[in-house]
């Protein structure tokens, strides 16, 4: 008896279970599929210093997300940059430094945080200074390094493939 009953309660389970809403993770940017798109392109690392994290890089790759970036000689990121404990979040001013595949980007422009651009990534940092990036090294490579080197704190990479 106990048996058929378990049975019968696993069967009841498993078909309530069965007929409720199908739920991904995808479903809550129904609305928004740019942002869908961007999580799939989109890394973030630390810079490690001395067992705490010094600063953090956040980038979401714009060539394989919206059609207005996909170029032949330009590939574009929007990359945010939080410095850990600092005031000022300024990359120069700190003295890092940002590499794709180790030569300066062709263009680094400044993004507001409530510009569409920021709001439309899907990982981001409140704290961060988040910037439009186009790198004009456009090679047969079909892997971008991005680099964050600091001369005391060190550095981080991200990897994307085109």
């Amino acid at each position: 008896m106990k048996k058929s009953y378990l049975f019968f309660i696993s069967i009841l389970a498993l078909s309530l279970t069965g007929c409720g809403p199908k739920t991904t993770a995808l479903n809550h940017f129904e609305n928004d599929p740019i942002s869908a798109a961007a999580i799939q392109y989109t890394k973030k690392r630390d810079i490690i210093y001395k067992k705490e994290p010094a600063a953090m890089i956040f980038a979401t790759y714009l060539n394989k997300i919206d059609k207005k970036y996909e170029s032949e000689k330009l590939d574009s990121f929007i990359i945010g940059v939080h410095i850990v404990n600092r005031d000022n979040q300024n990359l120069k001013e700190n003295r890092f430094k940002l590499l794709i595949n180790n030569k300066k980007p062709k263009n680094i422009v400044e993004l507001d945080k409530n510009s569409e651009f920021v709001k439309k990534i899907p990982l981001k940092n409140s704290w961060a200074k988040y910037y439009l990036v186009h790198s004009g090294n456009k090679d047969e490579s079909q892997n971008l390094n991005i680099k964050l080197i600091h001369p005391v704190f060190g550095q981080t990479s991200l990897n994307f493939e085109k």
